[in-house]
């Protein structure tokens, strides 16, 4: 979820070269229908806004959140700011990137976020004080591996965790925290167990790390987040023909939940050093194709993006991890949702779709139904569907 921060920015710089020319393409506008405005205006840009800048929508000027996308069809990367007043639409901007981005994340403060790209190369950005991105590094790539298809940066934020497609292997980097410039442990790259690598999960309590293999189950490991250092490996078989895809836990660390495309939702308990426990009746059931867990801020609603079925399932969390789907659940998204994440505030909850119908939506948690979601907004990320592949909020 896993999971994502940041924030508005200046990707428009000659000497920002990674992508020649393609970078500084014309900024296609997006937002609601309606409304549009650029993500980065003139005044943002350049410090001199007298209330923090922008528009978003009938919010007050001023933002709590910002949300990225990577648009995997469009090879573009947009932005949308979040208002920390009560709002009812979103606008935002879109760049070119030239190439074709597979993976976002971003470190908890909010001051650095990476875009890994199918090619291989992954690239930093500065996030500043009034939301402006920067090409850091001077542009050139902070590392590179084939096929790069997820990141998370850990809670301490000076660790980020990266899987590929291409290979059954965890790469672990130390995060230089005054320039974002990655440094690869001395561990070099972790051997999983057979699979195909989906998703990388840290912990809240940043203690565990879980790595999704599709067919292949999932891999565990105890971390120590003071020396980058995983260890004490363990592995989740599937339960017969199916596929991890998803991974998260509860706000506590007590309960890992793991979206087992062709079973369901299984829910297992996270004892010392990692170790695995099925709760009773897992798995619960799901809906078609889980692919992305959120748990809400209150530890008490566990919501589960489904791809194929295109709804998210919600349940409440009980008494020893059983989950019990919500009475007005679950709730239509477009097509193919993909990631899913909470704003700063946990006031809202966003997730993109890959096949668009819209590429992005906002919900808010209903005030007198509980764990009813209620739709807020829907934004466009580019030209829809955009293939929005990652998101990121941050604060």
């Amino acid at each position: 979820m896993a999971s994502p921060r940041q924030r508005t920015r200046s990707i428009v710089n000659s000497r920002n070269a990674w992508v020649g020319s393609a970078l500084l393409a014309a900024i296609v506008l997006i937002g609601t229908t309606g409304c549009s405005s650029f993500f980065v205006p003139l005044c943002q840009e350049y410090n001199t806004c007298s209330s923090g800048g922008g528009t978003g929508g009938s919010g007050s000027g001023t933002y709590s959140s910002y949300a990225y996308v990577a648009n995997a069809t469009l090879g573009t990367l947009a932005g949308i700011p979040v208002p920390k007043a009560t709002f009812t639409t979103l606008t935002g901007s879109s760049y070119t990137l030239g190439t074709t981005p597979s993976a976002l994340a971003a470190t908890p403060k909010g001051t650095f976020l990476y875009l890994a790209t199918l090619a291989g190369p992954v690239f930093v950005y500065a996030i500043g004080t009034n939301g402006t991105l920067t090409l850091g590094n001077n542009g050139a790539q902070v590392t590179s591996t084939l096929v790069p298809t997820w990141m998370t940066v850990d809670p301490s934020g000076n660790w980020l965790f990266m899987v590929s497609s291409s290979s059954n292997q965890l790469l672990i980097f130390q995060i230089n925290t005054f320039n974002g410039t990655l440094t690869q442990t001395s561990q070099g790259t972790i051997a999983l167990d057979a699979g195909n690598p989906t998703q990388v999960y840290v912990t809240p309590n940043d203690q565990y790390v879980y790595v999704g293999l599709g067919l292949g189950g999932m891999d565990g490991f105890t971390f120590n987040s003071s020396t980058g250092v995983v260890s004490n490996q363990i592995h989740l078989a599937t339960l017969g023909a199916a596929s991890d895809n998803a991974i998260a836990s509860d706000n506590n660390s007590a309960y890992l939940f793991v979206g087992e495309a062709g079973k369901g939702i299984r829910v297992l308990t996270i004892g010392t050093g990692g170790a695995l426990k099925e709760v009773t009746g897992s798995p619960f059931a799901s809906q078609l194709g889980p692919q992305s867990i959120v748990v809400d801020s209150t530890n008490t609603y566990v919501y589960v993006a489904n791809r194929t079925a295109n709804v998210i399932t919600g349940y409440t969390l009980g008494t020893g991890g059983t989950l019990t789907q919500l009475p007005n659940s679950p709730f239509t998204t477009g097509s193919q949702p993909t990631v899913m994440s909470l704003d700063s505030t946990g006031k809202y909850l966003f997730v993109v779709n890959f096949g668009g119908s819209p590429d992005m939506q906002v919900f808010s948690f209903d005030a007198t139904t509980a764990g009813k979601l209620d739709p807020v907004t829907s934004v466009a990320t580019g030209t829809d569907p955009a293939g929005a592949v990652a998101l990121s909020v941050v604060p």
